[in-house]
Order: structure tokens, then C-alpha cells, then sequence
């Protein structure tokens, strides 16, 4: 078995290194520049405590300012830019290259939150893309793709987002650019059919392998010849051996595995209709921490969507769309009953810019808030018109609430559980392209607490954005 591993490393080492050698057919150079201005109000839900965003897993500052985030002003007023530089090369024997340099910043920011002696590297310029793509590799449908690369696989419902903000440079890290996975991936087009087969390493913290975090990928697509149909079915396996890691005489090291399979349709009975629906269900394991028994993961995710488009001089859309992402109701850490909150890690589509990262990125002032992407169902519609060739309106109304019972006290069945009712959100945007290059963004939203969040927890949140992006 060591020869065996051995003669695989030296043959893939062969494969990535052979086109370092190769002429060089085509470079390109391209890149862009986003520069923000964020306002933020409330984004902790309590009025009147001189508080803005408090950064997920800290207290949230009380009326009588005896919380840990001290400021003076309700809100967040800041700058960001995020500026990326990428290269891409085509070689001989269909190989090509992709490098992307990224810097983002907020500007002359020191901190966020109260850790006051963070050092941060505004400046630092990262690396996001580094990949060799090989097209026809031993097999003529095979291509090969190795290095740092994004992943997106169908609406992004399952795999499209690693959010990365290494040097902690960014307050708004759900607006990171740095979405990109560390991986092998091997594609087979047998059209209509696409095979894909990915291994990532999502963590490897020491080069044990009992402390990495690791990503497994299989999906089958088919692209029908009519109706703008396909099809999906995948099986996805996260193997989180890092989370819970051995740490001390007393504890041993926790697996937090997840398995996922499931399956997409979409299609378009006529040309100015969409309909589609996934559906995902995930299996494994799970423990709170590494003192707790293991539990078996039971969860699922369901996504149903409809557009409609008019064949009209202003481009209107509109759709209407459910997404239903289980939750568990007994988060007690001394239970052996089975865990259905969803572990949505990579999910792509973003539901409410606000909601979305509550408990993810952002405390609420409700000490018990669960975070957002589980135990939540929503209803969402959406829609968007083009009054002039360069100018976009959109807008995007959601309805949330909880799947299971959340108590006033976790881990408690016998407190009491908390209204289902999480809130409304609207967003809104306004996109104007000045030239092909160069485009401005005006973006407002608007998160409502519903009567799952206690008085003096309920304060309207809103985010303010201006963007503007140039591209080369």
C-alpha cells in the first residue's frame, strides 16, 4: 500500500509540474476595484443602547451600557475596498493557469469589537485563486483542475461559498470576496452528462490527520435538449475532525460528520417561466462539544422557486420562492437525541442580507437567538425591472419563521418556547452602469423583528450601502 501511495504522489506531482515547463500561448490580465460605504443601524435588535453591529459569539452592550462593545452611536458608519489583480495563462496541450491577488480593507479601521489589541494587515495582498487546469488529460472527457479554486455547483444551495477574511481587515465579512476552496476536482463531460468528483482540505490545522476538516464531492448533472431542463443529484460528505479537537487529558477528539444527498430539477415550460426545486437530506453525527455523547444528525433542506419574465421593453421579472432548512428544538449538551438542525457551511444563495448572518457574523440582544441558516423556513418574493437600458431596480420581500421550538432556556423542554414568528426583511437595490466598466450600486434593507424576539430585543435593523465597482 506505501508503494502504491507512494507512485500516486509521484505521478501526480509529475502531471503538476510537467505544463511549468510548457510554452506559454495567451497571458491575460484583468481585475477590478469595489469601493464601499456602509451604514448600519440597530444591527444588535436593541434601540437606545449606543451600540451598532456587535461581532457573533459577544454580549451585546445593555441600556445601562454595561456590555463589553463600547461606542457612542447606534450605528456603524465605515469605508471598504476590495481590490483583486488576476492572471491567466493558456499553455500548450490544453493547460491554462488562473492567479488571483486580493486585497480588502476597511479604511484605517483598527479593530472590531472589543478586542483592542488586534494587530490587523490592512495592506496584505492574498492569494484567493491559485489552480492548473488540464482539458483532455489522459482522457479525452477528463479535465483535471488542482489549487485554490471556487466551487459553485447548481443554484449554490448546497456548495458555492467558503466566506475567508484571514487578516480580519473587514467588518463585513459576508461582502468578502475570498470564496474559494482548496482542491482537486475532476470533471467528465459526457454531454448532456457532467460527472464532477471534488476532494478539498477545508482545514488541516497540525498535519494529524484526526484534527482536519475535509470535503468530499460527487455530482451527476444532465442538461435535457428541451425546456432549458437539468437535473442534479449529488452526494456530499464533510468529514470535521477540527472542530472539536483533542484538547487535554480529560477530553478526546469529536467527529462532527455530515453526509448530504439530494437532487435538483429546473426547467422552463415556456420561455418566460422558470420552476425548479431541490431537496437535501444529511445523515451522521454530531456532539456539542467534546465532553457530550454523539448524536445522529437527521436534517433536511428544501428549496422550491418560480420566476416569471415579461417579454417587455423594461425587462420585469418577478418570482416567488420557500426554503425550509430544519432545526432542532433540544440543544441540551448532555442529550443522545437525534440532531435535525441543518449544517449548511458552503450554502451560495444569500436569504436576507441582514437575517442571513445573524448569530453567523453579528449578536442579536436575545441571548437565546439561534443561528440563521437552521431551524428556519421562509417565503420570499422578488422581482426587478430595467426603466432604462443602463438602470436596474430590484427588490426582495421575505417572511420568516422557526421550524422548531425555540426555549427560553436551551437545553430546558420544560421553559418556555418562544413565538416562531423571526420577522420580515426587505431589500432593495438600485444598479446603474455608467459605462461597461465602471457601475454604481445603491442598496437599503431592512430587517423586522417578529414576536420571536422579547421587547426591548426588537428593534428595527437597517443597512445602508453605496458600491461602486470598476473592472479591467
Amino acid at each position: 500500500m506505501k508503494h502504491l501511495k507512494a507512485l500516486f504522489v509521484f505521478a501526480l506531482a509529475a502531471v503538476v509540474s510537467a505544463p511549468a515547463f510548457a510554452e506559454t500561448q495567451n497571458v491575460k490580465v484583468s481585475g477590478s476595484i469595489d469601493a464601499y460605504w456602509f451604514y448600519r443601524h440597530n444591527y444588535d435588535l436593541r434601540d437606545d443602547n449606543d451600540s451598532g453591529a456587535a461581532p457573533a459569539g459577544t454580549s451585546v452592550q445593555s441600556p445601562d451600557h454595561s456590555g463589553n462593545n463600547v461606542h457612542r452611536s447606534e450605528g456603524d458608519d465605515f469605508f471598504m475596498t476590495i481590490t483583486q489583480i488576476e492572471v491567466s495563462a493558456d499553455l500548450t496541450d490544453n493547460v491554462s493557469t488562473v492567479i488571483n491577488l486580493i486585497n480588502q480593507r476597511d479604511w484605517n479601521a483598527t479593530y472590531f469589537g472589543s478586542d483592542d489589541d488586534a494587530s490587523y494587515d490592512e495592506f496584505v495582498v492574498l492569494l484567493d485563486l491559485a489552480y492548473v487546469q488540464m482539458k483532455e488529460i489522459f482522457y479525452s472527457p477528463l479535465t483535471l483542475t488542482i489549487g485554490r479554486q471556487d466551487l459553485l455547483f447548481g443554484r449554490g444551495f448546497i456548495i458555492g461559498w467558503n466566506p475567508q477574511d484571514p487578516k480580519f481587515a473587514i467588518q463585513a465579512d459576508e461582502y468578502t470576496q475570498i470564496q474559494s476552496f482548496d482542491a482537486v476536482r475532476a470533471t467528465l463531460d459526457f454531454n448532456p452528462w457532467t460527472l464532477d468528483f471534488v476532494y478539498s482540505k477545508i482545514d488541516e490545522n497540525s498535519h494529524d490527520p484526526e484534527d482536519d476538516k475535509d470535503l468530499y464531492i460527487a455530482n451527476i448533472n444532465y442538461k435535457f435538449a428541451e425546456y432549458n431542463a437539468v437535473a442534479e443529484l449529488y452526494w456530499i460528505t464533510e468529514n470535521d475532525r477540527a472542530a472539536l479537537r483533542f484538547t487535554g487529558s480529560d477530553s478526546q477528539t469529536r467527529n462532527n460528520d455530515t453526509h448530504m444527498i439530494g437532487g435538483r430539477v429546473q426547467f422552463d415550460p415556456i420561455s418566460q417561466i422558470t420552476i425548479g426545486g431541490e431537496l437535501a437530506y444529511q445523515f451522521g453525527n454530531y456532539s456539542a462539544d467534546v465532553d457530550s455523547p454523539e448524536r445522529d444528525r437527521s436534517a433536511w433542506a428544501l428549496d422550491i422557486f418560480a420566476e416569471y419574465r415579461w417579454d417587455y421593453e423594461w425587462k420585469p421579472m418577478i418570482g416567488i420562492e420557500y426554503v425550509h432548512l430544519s432545526g432542532e428544538d433540544n440543544v441540551g449538551v448532555g442529550t443522545t437525541d437525534e440532531y435535525n438542525a441543518w449544517n449548511g457551511n458552503y450554502r451560495g444563495p444569500v436569504y436576507g442580507w441582514i437575517r442571513d448572518y445573524q448569530e453567523v457574523y453579528y449578536s442579536t440582544s436575545q441571548s437565546v437567538d439561534q443561528i440563521a441558516g437552521q431551524n428556519q423556513q421562509h417565503i420570499s418574493i422578488y422581482g426587478s425591472i430595467k426603466p432604462l437600458e443602463d438602470l436596474q431596480l430590484s427588490a426582495n420581500y421575505f417572511y420568516f419563521w422557526t421550524d422548531e421550538d425555540v426555549h427560553t432556556t436551551p437545553g430546558d423542554q420544560s421553559s418556555p418556547v418562544l413565538d416562531e414568528e423571526l420577522g420580515h426583511e426587505i431589500d432593495t437595490a438600485v444598479i446603474y452602469n455608467y459605462t461597461e466598466d465602471v457601475t454604481f450600486a445603491f442598496y437599503a434593507n431592512w430587517f423586522i423583528p417578529g414576536d420571536h424576539y422579547i421587547e426591548e430585543n426588537d428593534a428595527t435593523a437597517s443597512e445602508y450601502i453605496s458600491r461602486v465597482t470598476v473592472t479591467f
